[in-house]
């Protein structure tokens, strides 16, 4: 991750910035249309704004996003949707098909609650070119988690898709992980209890908020690059790209900007990267976040507190004077 001196202003350098995208951003979300079919009390989407008819990315947003991304040769994640259940428009096939063309070195992934699935569609996805589906296991409205709701969402996902899982973790009322055998793709189910580990989403799910505020920096603003479907750009997953509660969020839209390296290195991008680099209390969406810093470095504390105090409180000072 790069935490030097132009992360914390408008860098308009075009080669540096395409430099430095490359270097740092390991993950790209975004949203291949908009529905969803379930309403979770864990999720923003438990209002039901999801439910409304599909709408699809404007296939200009779709195009500039992979033609940018080509331009760098991006080869590390990126993920297909967000709030929006990808399978349930198989459309998802085509943009795979597309992003692998166009990306053939990134490790493409969904996040999907496995409602849409058979064994033929397992199949299309592979051939597509997908690389990993995650399966998550959602509980109905209204019910708390529960290990055997969850074993049993698994098996019924094993029996209907013919794949066999062979079960990684087991913690009892608290997470489930197995794998699904299959050689055509990674395939892995998972199911959290979200009471114990569930995010309030930037304060749009205040049951799930913690009593304390965070204060401890974040790394996905440095790290991620997380559009709507409406071309959206937003600091990170945990931001609703389309609720007008976070509306004051949104850091650029991909269908008035040039590059997708004008949103990342541009004056709003920057602002959260040094409201965040530091161990105060955080504010607005991030007072509330649990999200956990998630850095191989053992001492990456002490790295962004020094780059906080090179980078950024030289800047803090120039604006009070």
């Amino acid at each position: 991750m790069y935490i030097g001196r132009e992360m914390y202003s408008p860098l308009t350098d075009p080669a540096r910035q395409r430099e430095l995208f490359a270097q740092t951003v390991g993950r790209v979300e975004v949203e291949t249309h908009s529905y969803c079919n379930r309403r979770c009390d864990y999720c923003p989407n438990v209002v039901g704004d999801r439910l409304g008819p599909n709408v699809r990315i404007k296939p200009a947003i779709w195009e500039k996003l992979l033609r940018d991304l080509a331009e760098v040769g991006y080869s590390r994640f990126l993920v297909l949707n967000s709030y929006n259940e990808p399978l349930y428009d198989r459309a998802i096939l085509d943009r795979i098909a597309e992003a692998r063309a166009a990306l053939p070195r990134a490790r493409i992934m969904i996040y999907t609650n496995g409602d849409y699935l058979t064994p033929s569609y397992v199949d299309d996805l592979a051939a597509a070119g997908l690389d990993y589906m995650h399966v998550s296991i959602h509980l109905k409205q209204g019910d708390k988690y529960s290990d055997v709701y969850v074993l049993n969402r698994i098996a019924e996902i094993a029996h209907r898709t013919g794949l066999q899982a062979r079960f990684s973790q087991i913690r009892p009322n608290d997470s489930i992980i197995a794998r699904f055998d299959t050689p055509k793709l990674e395939m892995e189910t998972r199911a959290i209890n979200f009471d114990r580990h569930g995010n309030d989403r930037g304060g749009l799910l205040p049951d799930l908020s913690p009593e304390n505020p965070r204060t401890d920096p974040c790394n996905f603003v440095f790290q991620h690059f997380h559009m709507g479907y409406t071309g959206n750009v937003v600091p990170c997953c945990h931001i609703r790209s389309d609720r007008p509660e976070h509306a004051k969020h949104v850091i650029g839209n991909l269908d008035r900007a040039e590059t997708i390296f004008d949103i990342f290195f541009g004056a709003k991008a920057a602002a959260w990267r040094r409201g965040l680099i530091h161990d105060r209390a955080k504010t607005g969406p991030c007072a509330t976040c649990t999200a956990p810093v998630i850095l191989n470095q053992p001492n990456w504390r002490e790295l962004l507190q020094n780059a906080y105090q090179r980078h950024v409180a030289p800047l803090e000072g120039q604006a009070a004077t």
